[in-house]
C-alpha cells in the first residue's frame, strides 16, 4: 500500500535520513504556516530590497517558489476557508468573514486526521476562531488572543505568543508518541494597526520618506479609499511612510519569530525531514491607486499576490512562474505525504508531472467584502478585473505581474478572449446556495466590523 509503505520509509528517515530510497517519503512531520496580511513583494526572494525576511528567504533557498500565486479573495475566512479544502469561497459558501464552513467539505485537516495524523492548529487572528467552522479536524485548536490591538482594542496574539504557543502545543501532541504531526500557524503580524516593538520601525522610517514623502488624510471609516483607514491611525501621524515603515517593522518581527519555531523544530528533531508550505491568506495596499493600509476592495496584485514556498524532502529547489492558487496547497501536500485529494476540488496537485497550472484559469472575487463587487480572471499570461459601478462596469487588463497601466484599450483581441473566458468560468463556478453566517453576539459582531471589513464601514 502506498501509505504504508511511505510512512515506513519516513521512520527509516528518522534512522538514516540519507538511505537512497526514501526521497518520496511521507515526512514525520508537516508544517502549514500562514500569515495574514504579508504581501508576495515583502520578501526578498520576490524582489524586496529591506532584508526583511532573512528567515522566510532562507526557506525560500530550500524550496519551489512560485512567482505568481493568488489568493481566491483578499479577505482572511474566504481565502483561509479556499486554502484549507481547495474549493473556491463561493462554493464554500464563505464569502463574508461573519460565514460559516459549512460541514461536508473535507478539510486538510479532516484528511489527514483519517489517515492517522495527529493534528494541531495555532491561530492569532479574530477571524479565525472556532465559530468559524475551520476547526473541523483538528485535535487541537488553539484560537486565544490574549493582547488587545492598538485604537480598536480587537483581540490577537503577536508573534512571540504565537511562536510559543505552537511550540507548546507542538510538545502535547508528541508526547503521544504519533507517528505523523501536521501543524498549521498563523501568524497574526502584520496585519494592521501596524505597531511594531520599538526599533523595528524606525530601522526603515528613512529610507521609507525618501521613497515616499507624501502625506495621507486620515479616514472616518475603514475603507482605506483616499484616506488613512481609522483603524490604523496612530498617534496623530498622516504620513504614508510612517506606515509603511511600521508594516515593514512588523514583518521584520515576525520574521525573527518564525526563526524561533524553526529553531525549536531543529530541537526537537524535526526539522530535516519536514515538509513545509509557507504563504499569506492575502496581502495589503501600501497606496497603490490611492488605496491605503487596506484589503478586500480590489483585487490589484497588492491584495491578492501572495508568497507562495514548498520545502519537501526530495524536491529540488526551483523558482516557477505558475500562476498557482492558494486552493491548490491542500490537494499538493496531501499528494505529497501520499494520500489522494479529495475528487472535485478546484485546487490541483502542483508537483504532479500532468498538472498544466498555466493553462487553466483561476478565479478572484471580492466576494460580499467589498463596497462595489468586483470580480477577476488570471488566465495565459493575462489578468483581467471588472468592477460594478452605479454609471456601468469598469474593465482592467494586466499583463500577469505588471500592473503598472491599464491595457484594455491597447489589446483589444486579448479583452474579448479574457471576457469569453471569464463569462465561462463564472457559469461553471459552483456557489454554494445559501451562505451560513455565524451567530454573533453585538459585541463579536462590533469586533468584526473594527477588523476594516463590512460594506457598513
Amino acid at each position: 500500500m502506498q501509505v504504508a509503505s511511505r510512512r515506513g520509509c519516513a521512520l527509516l528517515l528518522l534512522l538514516a535520513s540519507t538511505l537512497p530510497g526514501c526521497r518520496d517519503a511521507a515526512p514525520h512531520f508537516a508544517l502549514l504556516l500562514t500569515v495574514d496580511t504579508l504581501r508576495a513583494d515583502a520578501l526578498a526572494a520576490y524582489g524586496n530590497d529591506l532584508a526583511l525576511t532573512p528567515t522566510l528567504d532562507a526557506l525560500a533557498a530550500e524550496s519551489v517558489v512560485f512567482e505568481h500565486c493568488y489568493a481566491p479573495a483578499p479577505f482572511t475566512l474566504a481565502s483561509v476557508a479556499g486554502l484549507l479544502t481547495g474549493r473556491y469561497p463561493e462554493a464554500l459558501g464563505v464569502t463574508s468573514n461573519k460565514a460559516v464552513l459549512p460541514p461536508g467539505p473535507a478539510t486538510l485537516a479532516e484528511e489527514l486526521a483519517g489517515a492517522g495524523w495527529a493534528t494541531a492548529a495555532v491561530v492569532s487572528n479574530f477571524i479565525l476562531r472556532e465559530q468559524a467552522g475551520l476547526a473541523r479536524g483538528f485535535q487541537r485548536y488553539d484560537a486565544n488572543f490574549p493582547e488587545a490591538e492598538a485604537v480598536r482594542g480587537a483581540g490577537e496574539r503577536t508573534a512571540p505568543g504565537t511562536t510559543a504557543a505552537a511550540l507548546a502545543v507542538l510538545d502535547e501532541l508528541l508526547q503521544a508518541g504519533p507517528e505523523s504531526v501536521f501543524l498549521w500557524v498563523h501568524y497574526q503580524d502584520p496585519h494592521g494597526p501596524y505597531t511594531p516593538p520599538d526599533g523595528y520601525r524606525e530601522r526603515y522610517l528613512e529610507i521609507e520618506a525618501e521613497r515616499h514623502p507624501q502625506s495621507v488624510e486620515p479616514g472616518r471609516g475603514n475603507r482605506g479609499l483616499g484616506t488613512i483607514p481609522h483603524y490604523q491611525f496612530l498617534e496623530g501621524h498622516d504620513e504614508a511612510a510612517w506606515y509603511r515603515a511600521g508594516y515593514d517593522g512588523e514583518i521584520r518581527f515576525l520574521d525573527d519569530h518564525v526563526a524561533k519555531l524553526f529553531e525549536g523544530l531543529r530541537q526537537r528533531g524535526l526539522w530535516d525531514a519536514a515538509s513545509i508550505v509557507f504563504a499569506a491568506d492575502h496581502g495589503e495596499g501600501l497606496g497603490e491607486g490611492n488605496y491605503w493600509f487596506a484589503h478586500g476592495e480590489f483585487l490589484h496584485d497588492p491584495l491578492v499576490r501572495v508568497p507562495c514556498l514548498l520545502r519537501f524532502p526530495g524536491v529540488a529547489p526551483a523558482r516557477l512562474e505558475g500562476p498557482v492558487a492558494l486552493l491548490d496547497l491542500a490537494p499538493t501536500l496531501l499528494a505529497q505525504l501520499g494520500l489522494a485529494p479529495p475528487e472535485g476540488l478546484a485546487g490541483i496537485d502542483l508537483l504532479d508531472a500532468k498538472a498544466q497550472p498555466d493553462q487553466r484559469a483561476i478565479s478572484l472575487s471580492t466576494l460580499d467584502e467589498a463596497t462595489l463587487p468586483t470580480r477577476g480572471l488570471v488566465w495565459r499570461g493575462w489578468k483581467y478585473v471588472v468592477r460594478e459601478a452605479p454609471g456601468g462596469p469598469r474593465e482592467w487588463l494586466y499583463p500577469l505581474g505588471d500592473e503598472s497601466h491599464n491595457r484594455v484599450q491597447q489589446h483589444p483581441r486579448v479583452l474579448e478572449r479574457m471576457r469569453a473566458r471569464f463569462r465561462a468560468t463564472q457559469e461553471s463556478l459552483t456557489t454554494a446556495p445559501t451562505p451560513v453566517e455565524q451567530e454573533l453576539s453585538a459585541q463579536e459582531r462590533e469586533r468584526l466590523r473594527a477588523l476594516g471589513y463590512g460594506a457598513d464601514d
